[in-house]
């Protein structure tokens, strides 16, 4: 009978040895490489079986076996599905994006051998370079393709599964009404010299009076307008469906009705139809049309507006709207159909009630 060898370097774990009578009669020795001793001990009867069957004793590794971080990551883009994801090819392109500084570091291990002390080194790397929300949604992405693994039978087991990670950090980023409308009037001076920033200027007050998020203010149609009825209906987003995958009526406040009003006169016509078009070319023949798919920086404008500028600015100003509307008074599950949250408790984290605000609604508590 074979036996297995935990293999030590002083206090350090170099790995499980097989040792076993080949069919040759001699006696050998081979490292597993596997990263479990059941994995280990797996190996051993196919090998004391091949013997047995009269072939020599290593077989041939599996190819999931040798398949490196970086391998097992293509694999799973390519691969993986799920009813909750509606646009494949951008939810892959954003995994992408999310792995890609976690692939620098460890791409080129092989996944099978990459066990919690390597996942927790990677963790505290991953610490050191980048901001607690960011190295936890690398990590939580790179766990998510060891789950996947394991479901798959490529590997045995998650490394990440008993890894602490970073503590998530709250980022309660809003404007004041006195900074929003800082903010509006230096977008509106900017659009009177150039007619470009005038896209701006629109998008600016979508985001800030009427809560959408910034792909659905760039997939914003004018057939989803209704000037006359004054509603906006929310029926997609730049390149996809809305993030709940559900349309949903905004009434648009009266600041924000005059606005689009004057702008559907200005706004150039695009094959799209869209109300916010991104970078624009005009040619003789086909007239304005959409050549980018980058929608544009809104850092210039808040420095500009003497604001200091937020982590995510884009999505600050969905959080000003939901912000200046509970202060206004409005009520938190009307806030909630408004923005298309499932869950009431996402909506109460857009909401941003204060200590000052909840005193200031307390004394008009009577008896």
């Amino acid at each position: 009978m074979g036996e297995i060898i935990k293999k030590m370097k002083g206090e350090r774990f170099i790995g499980w040895y097989l040792r076993f009578v080949d069919i040759d009669g001699k006696r050998k020795q081979r490292a597993s490489r596997q990263p479990t001793f059941a994995q280990a001990r797996r190996m051993l009867i196919e090998i004391e079986a091949r013997i047995a069957r009269g072939k020599l004793g290593v077989p041939e590794p599996d190819v999931a076996m040798t398949l490196t971080i970086a391998e097992l990551t293509a694999r799973f883009l390519s691969e993986y599905d799920s009813p909750r994801i509606r646009d494949v090819t951008s939810w892959a392109h954003k995994q992408r994006i999310i792995l890609r500084p976690v692939l620098d570091e460890v791409g080129t291990e092989r996944a099978a051998s990459f066990d919690a002390s390597h996942a927790e080194r990677l963790r505290n790397r991953l610490m050191r370079r980048y901001a607690a929300n960011s190295a936890r949604g690398q990590l939580s992405a790179l766990a998510s393709v060891f789950a996947w693994a394991m479901k798959k039978r490529l590997l045995a087991s998650n490394p990440f599964v008993d890894v602490k990670k970073p503590k998530k950090e709250s980022r309660i980023e809003y404007l004041t009404s006195e900074d929003a409308r800082k903010l509006l009037t230096v977008a509106d001076e900017q659009a009177a010299q150039n007619r470009r920033c005038a896209v701006l200027a629109i998008a600016l007050r979508l985001g800030l009076l009427s809560g959408l998020r910034a792909g659905e203010i760039f997939g914003l149609r004018w057939q989803d307008v209704d000037l006359q009825r004054g509603v906006l209906t929310v029926a997609k987003s730049y390149r996809s469906q809305t993030k709940s995958g559900i349309a949903r009526s905004v009434p648009i406040p009266d600041a924000l009705l005059f606005a689009l009003r004057d702008w559907k006169v200005l706004c150039p016509a695009t094959k799209e139809g869209v109300v916010c078009p991104l970078s624009l070319d005009k040619t003789a023949r086909s007239g304005w049309h959409q050549t980018s798919r980058r929608r544009p920086e809104l850092t210039a404008l808040y420095r500009a507006a003497g604001i200091p500028i937020p982590s995510a600015p884009w999505h600050c100003l969905r959080h000003s709207y939901a912000s200046l509307f509970v202060q206004s008074g409005g009520s938190i599950v009307t806030l909630q159909k408004l923005l298309g949250h499932s869950d009431i408790k996402t909506t109460m984290v857009y909401a941003h009630i204060d200590d000052s605000f909840a005193a200031q609604e307390v004394r008009k508590l009577k008896i």
